[in-house]
C-alpha cells in the first residue's frame, strides 16, 4: 500500500511540474478528475484525491493552487481561480481530548463553487463552503462560510463587501 502511494506522489509531482499548454493538456488527459471542455490546470497545481474533483466548462486553475478534494470539490462553469488559492474539503478531526489529533482521522465536507465565480490570488476556501454564482472572493481572503451569489467578499474571515 505504501509503495502504491509513493508511486502516486511521484506521478503527481512530475505531472504538475510540466509547464505551458503541453502541461495543461497532459494534466487533463492523465489526471482522473471529471472535467468539462476548455479546462486549464496550470503548472504546480497540487490536486489531492483527484477522483473526487468535478470541474465544469471554461475553468482556469492558476499556478501554485492546492485543491484537496478528499471530501469532494465541485466547480461550475466559467470559473477563474487565481494563483496560490487553496481549497480544502477535509480537515483533521480533533474532538476527542483523550486522543492525539494525529490519531483522530478526518472530517470531510464538500466544497461547491458555482458558475461565473472569480477566486482571487491566495484566497483560502475551507471545507463545507458554497460560493454562489457570480460571486467574487478577494485576494488573500479566508472563506469560512457560504458566499451569497453576486456578492464580493474579502478579509479573514471573509465578510460581505458589496453586491456585484
Amino acid at each position: 500500500m505504501r509503495i502504491r502511494y509513493e508511486i502516486i506522489l511521484w506521478y503527481s509531482a512530475l505531472l504538475k511540474s510540466i509547464p505551458g499548454k503541453l502541461g495543461c493538456i497532459l494534466r487533463n488527459i492523465l489526471l482522473p478528475y471529471q472535467k468539462g471542455i476548455n479546462v486549464t490546470i496550470w503548472d504546480h497545481v497540487q490536486i489531492d484525491s483527484p477522483s473526487k474533483l468535478i470541474i465544469g466548462n471554461n475553468v482556469s486553475v492558476n499556478r501554485g493552487c492546492i485543491l484537496h478534494a478528499g471530501g469532494e470539490i465541485e466547480i461550475g462553469n466559467d470559473v477563474l481561480i487565481g494563483p496560490g488559492v487553496i481549497i480544502y474539503s477535509q480537515n483533521h478531526s480533533y474532538r476527542d481530548l483523550s486522543k492525539k489529533i494525529i490519531n483522530q482521522g478526518y472530517n470531510t465536507k464538500k466544497v461547491n463553487i458555482d458558475s461565473n465565480v472569480w477566486i482571487a490570488t491566495n484566497a483560502i476556501i475551507l471545507p463545507g463552503v458554497t460560493i454562489g454564482e457570480g460571486a467574487v472572493v478577494a485576494a488573500g481572503s479566508v472563506v469560512t462560510k457560504d458566499v451569497v451569489p453576486n456578492t464580493i467578499v474579502g478579509g479573514n474571515p471573509a465578510i460581505f463587501i458589496k453586491n456585484c
